[in-house]
């Protein structure tokens, strides 16, 4: 296929990033091994960037990291520390960008930046909205998740640096409500939020 042509059919497919599983079916490629050799050759050509093993995108058209991450493990949505930092509640920006998913916790480097997963169990795995061009959790949930995550030690928090002004209280305790945990009701209290 010539490099015009290729270019021309993943423009009009509207997405910004490609698996290889996409481009085999986008540039009707027969094999995953010569849908990877494409891939190669319109990367060596200028058409395609690699953002990560076996992902891509146009060149000229670089997604943004947060639709990066929900791309890169799916289901996910951005929160914790980056959905923090994006509503202002947060000043410090992170290094990595953080994510939940249902699925295993997991940590992918793709080109500079790290893209963090931490499982969180389905039953909790709501209160999401989709921003732009990428999915993200809400500012009370992204708070109540870190604090979650806080309570069981998988994160350390640091409450006297966040900006709570927009944040719903309302909406905040009644979101904590549904989490089933003692650990987490306590840890809640105990920062006298509400």
């Amino acid at each position: 296929m010539k490099k015009i042509e290729a270019l021309l059919i993943l423009q009009k497919s509207k997405r910004d990033i490609f698996s290889l599983i996409d481009l085999k079916k986008l540039l009707r490629i027969e094999s995953d091994n010569t849908a990877y050799v494409q891939a190669n050759r319109l990367r060596k050509e200028g058409i395609l960037e690699r953002i990560a093993k076996g992902v891509y995108c146009l060149k000229d058209s670089r997604p943004a990291d947060f639709e990066i991450a929900n791309f890169l493990c799916r289901p996910s949505y951005i929160s914790l520390e980056s959905a923090l930092a994006y509503y202002g509640i947060l000043i410090q920006l992170p290094l990595t960008i953080t994510s939940v998913t249902p699925k295993r916790a997991k940590k992918i480097h793709a080109g500079n930046i790290e893209f963090t997963y931490s499982h969180l169990d389905r039953r909790y795995y709501f209160d999401y909205i989709k921003e732009q061009s990428f999915i993200i959790a809400t500012p009370e949930k992204a708070l109540i998740d870190t604090i979650f995550f806080a309570g069981y030690g998988r994160t350390v928090i640091h409450p006297e640096e966040w900006v709570l002004n927009n944040i719903n209280r309302k909406r905040l305790k009644k979101l904590s409500e549904k989490i089933e945990s003692g650990i987490f009701r306590n840890y809640l209290n105990s920062l006298k939020i509400f």
